[in-house]
């Protein structure tokens, strides 16, 4: 006998995880549309939670790689969706300043911005908030040491600058190539020369811009 039930999600926090839902490109029902409006209604629903935020900013900034590796279409320049991005990491840091992932999220964002300054400062802000002395469980514990060493390769990326022997023709053709994949609907075989194209790409910025170039 169950004495304390969890109380029913709210329309707000339903609408919340049907964007999760939309957003999980491993899922038949991948939407990116969906997705966007998923999470715009649960924050029109709650505009105080600082996830909603967050998760609509985390989707804004994956656009243009979705837009190689599955296709996302509501007609909206893909450059302009960074912006996006950080007005709702912003609002979500307004609501909670110490959420570790949200300052990584928004570093991620003016990487890909080439604001190296600005994701130098969000990833130190990420570091410092993941370090906060607060009470983990083992599984925890290992997830908030994973995440630093996560962040600890950003901010290396960042001070080392970017990598003078890229090959961008070959980054290009790999882009080139998960479009025709996705094309064909062979989404894993997109995936892969997407990452592909990161190992290539001398920085964030220049496959952001390249990618808008290809998709627009």
């Amino acid at each position: 006998m169950q004495l304390f039930r969890q109380p029913p999600p709210d329309e707000a926090e339903n609408r919340f995880n049907q964007g999760l839902h939309y957003r999980d490109r491993k899922k038949k029902e991948f939407n990116f549309d969906l997705a966007v409006e998923s999470f715009k209604e649960s924050i029109r629903l709650n505009p105080e939670i600082e996830r909603y935020h967050r998760e609509l900013g985390k989707t804004y900034i994956a656009a243009h790689l979705l837009a190689v590796s599955r296709g996302i279409g509501n007609g909206l320049a893909l450059k302009q969706y960074l912006d996006l991005a950080v007005d709702e990491l912003n609002q979500a840091l307004e609501l909670d300043f110490s959420q570790t992932e949200t300052h990584l999220v928004m570093g991620e964002a003016h990487m890909y911005s080439g604001n190296d300054q600005r994701a130098t400062e969000c990833f130190q802000a990420a570091l410092v908030a993941a370090s906060a002395p607060f009470s983990l469980s083992p599984s925890s514990f290992i997830d908030g040491l994973l995440l630093k060493s996560y962040i600890k390769r950003r901010l290396k990326h960042l001070n080392q600058g970017k990598n003078k022997k890229a090959d961008t023709k070959m980054a290009e053709t790999c882009l080139k190539q998960a479009i025709a994949y996705r094309d064909e609907g062979q989404y894993n075989l997109a995936d892969k020369q997407l990452l592909m194209a990161f190992q290539f790409a001398p920085d964030w910025a220049w496959l952001h811009k390249t990618i808008c170039k290809l998709v627009s």
